[in-house]
């Protein structure tokens, strides 16, 4: 006689592998697999193996689980009952994989269990996800759905973009963001060290990045609530909302200190990684606890409400204005091509597609809303009224962007001129004072390359922005070089005249990165906008020194025009990125190829649609696309910072783990 089924109830993932009823017989095999889903798509595979699901049913069960290990939208499970002979791939959808492609992988893994190779299973199912995330055999959508409309964004675009791996780190169904719950009910501060001892270095590292980013948007989608409102009502009615978003961005700014420590090329033990990724889980924590405590007042503020049908006309309105000043973005952005480069124009070249693709989406999102508010939904139709005031506010952001490169690439190159001049001095005093010197012949080089660079620029084959940034830098190093041989008063009169052109140039490029990554958040992740915080750090403490330090604070300067240069980089590839894979999918999928959408690549469904009491469906055991039921994309929860519904385990606990799933008996 069989013994009977051991009991499982659910309990958190401490590893992407379980194997509680021993089933598996080559671990490192299943491992690589369930690994490759990670490294090649936006999402997590989880693969568990117990006895018995403990008389739940197998979706009932992973749930549970899925909530107290904190998995979000970007999350998979493949739960496997070995005595029960029961199973469930969930969710019943995962970003832009369909329900009906992961019931075909869900059909593929039952074949497996079948024949009770374990292994196999796991393995198909991991296979399949992949295959499915990139057009592969994982099959497509079926034929009538044109991959671009508004429609199926919404259904389907709940997904992270860019491979962000957003994780329910901030929230655990109503909790406050920094308390985790155990199997038991209990509760504990997110930073005990028992609740995180038994989570790998790695997946605390990635937690930690996460949490960054769903903050970080979460503070910039209450930035933007907070910009409307006092355009409403007037300061004096935000001045504590503000305060509280002051104090949080000062906290975000910390945690995004503490995250480059790890990002930098300083070599960390697992002991730091583990501490550091812990405090800014704590800092992220605080900061959600903080903005969720003025949700509700925010909310009776704004009464949008009661005022929906009026806000959707106004928003119509403001679209009709910003749609007639495309064209013209356009003609400007050609113009400015004609005389700079395309790396010179990168933060801009798209700004005028990006704008136009917003505004076709605010068309969908005011139809629906007309249509949501006419049947008496006015719950609903306010998260559309806010998912289309947003995406004005950043197409406006978009063209306005487009408005001052001309100016500011303009200005560069009249610093070019003065910057040529002052280097150029340089070079005569070390011809004068240090000549045949090996110490100072080394920048001398430098300083003749960035001349170079900088005529080429100034006579259009360049680009101004780099040379100057180039210019600068040689002609700080040949003055070190120098320094020596010069008085101090000279030394520090030198610093301070380098110091005003590369705290503008800073200033300048800080306030175009952040348009960048405003603009194109749902595309963006850690890296890009840990090197962006950082650099906009260094320019708030290189102001702070110049007065009583202006050589230090050159130096300071100098190295957050590295960082943000850097973070703009890594934020055109992360947005790059991210287009060719929703290209792919697209393709595969046998829609022809597609945009990501206005609305997705800006982070919008995400921060805002269905937010403010938009019907459910979206939650574990909602039936949609993503974990978390009352709490999630619509379902009433409360939502992201101010406005409601955050990424990605933010502060509506938006983004969480997606209902349902396929299985059942083999």
């Amino acid at each position: 006689m069989a013994a009977p089924a051991a009991a499982e109830p659910p309990f958190a993932f401490r590893s992407t592998v379980v194997d509680r009823a021993g089933a598996l017989s080559d671990v490192p095999r299943v491992q690589e697999a369930v690994d490759r889903v990670g490294e090649d798509t936006p999402y997590r595979l989880t693969v568990v193996y117990v006895d018995s699901f403990d008389g739940q049913s197998a979706e009932a069960w992973v749930s549970d689980a899925a909530e107290l290990s904190g998995l979000g939208s970007s999350d998979a499970v493949l739960a496997v009952a070995v005595q029960d002979r029961d199973f469930t791939l969930a969710p019943t959808s995962l970003g832009t994989i369909t329900s009906s492609q992961l019931d075909r992988v869900a059909a593929d893994v039952r074949s497996e269990l079948g024949s009770d190779d374990w292994d196999g299973a796991a393995v198909t199912a991991a296979d399949g996800i992949v295959d499915a995330a990139g057009g592969g055999s994982g099959g497509g959508a079926s034929g009538g759905s044109s991959g671009g409309g508004f429609a199926v964004v919404l259904l389907l675009g709940l997904a992270v973009i860019g491979g962000v791996l957003l994780f329910s780190v901030l929230r655990r169904r109503r909790q406050p963001a920094g308390v985790l719950r155990d199997s038991a009910g209990a509760t504990r501060a997110a930073g005990a060290v028992d609740e995180l001892a038994g989570v790998p270095t790695p997946e605390l590292d990635r937690r930690s990045a996460s949490a960054l980013v769903a903050l970080d948007d979460a503070l910039r989608s209450s930035e933007e609530e907070l910009g409307f409102a006092q355009a409403q009502f007037g300061p004096d009615s935000t001045r504590d909302f503000e305060a509280v978003l002051a104090q949080g961005k000062q906290q975000l700014t910390e945690a995004f200190r503490l995250r480059q420590t790890l990002d930098d090329d300083v070599p960390d033990t697992d002991e730091q990684v583990r501490a550091t990724s812990a405090q800014i889980l704590r800092l992220c924590a605080q900061v959600e606890q903080h903005l969720d405590q003025q949700k509700e007042a925010f909310d009776r503020l704004r009464a949008i409400e009661a005022r929906v049908d009026d806000a959707l006309d106004a928003h119509e309105r403001e679209q009709q204005r910003l749609r007639a000043r495309v064209e013209p973005a356009r003609a400007a952005v050609a113009a400015l091509a004609q005389r700079y480069s395309p790396d010179t124009l990168g933060s801009v070249a798209g700004n005028p597609d990006q704008a136009d693709h917003l505004l076709g989406d605010v068309d969908a999102a005011l139809a629906q809303g007309r249509e949501r508010s006419a049947a008496g939904d006015k719950g609903a139709a306010v998260g559309f009224a806010r998912a289309a005031e947003e995406a004005l506010g950043q197409a406006a952001r978009l063209l306005d962007a487009v408005d001052s490169a001309g100016a500011d690439l303009a200005v560069a190159n009249t610093r070019l001129d003065a910057g040529i001049a002052s280097i150029t001095s340089d070079l005569a005093d070390a011809a004068r004072l240090a000549a045949g010197d090996p110490a100072v012949a080394p920048h001398v080089a430098e300083a003749r390359a960035a001349l170079e660079e900088a005529g080429a620029a100034r006579q259009g084959t360049g680009d101004p922005l780099a040379a100057l940034r180039r210019l600068t830098a040689a002609e700080a190093a040949i003055d070190a070089a120098l320094a020596p041989r010069r008085d101090a008063e000279e030394r520090s009169r030198r610093a301070a005249a380098l110091l005003g052109d590369t705290l503008g140039r800073l200033e300048s490029a800080v306030r175009a990165t952040t348009d960048y990554v405003s603009t194109r958040r749902g595309a963006v992740g850690p890296q890009a906008r840990t090197r962006l915080a950082e650099a906009d750090r260094l320019r708030l403490r290189a102001l702070d020194q110049r007065a009583t330090d202006p050589e230090a604070a050159l130096v300071t300067a100098q190295h957050g025009e590295q960082l943000v240069a850097e973070a703009q980089r890594l934020a055109q590839i992360d947005v790059e990125n991210a287009q060719r894979r929703d290209d792919d999918r697209y393709r595969g999928s046998g829609g022809g190829g597609s945009d990501l959408g206005g609305m997705i690549l800006g982070g919008i469904l995400i921060d805002s649609i269905l937010r403010g009491g938009g019907r459910g469906g979206g939650g574990w055991g909602g039936g949609g696309g993503s974990w978390g039921g009352g709490g999630g994309f619509g379902g009433g929860g409360r939502g992201g910072g101010f406005g409601g519904g955050g990424r990605g385990g933010g502060f509506g606990g938006g983004g969480g783990f997606g209902g349902g799933g396929r299985g059942g008996g083999f």
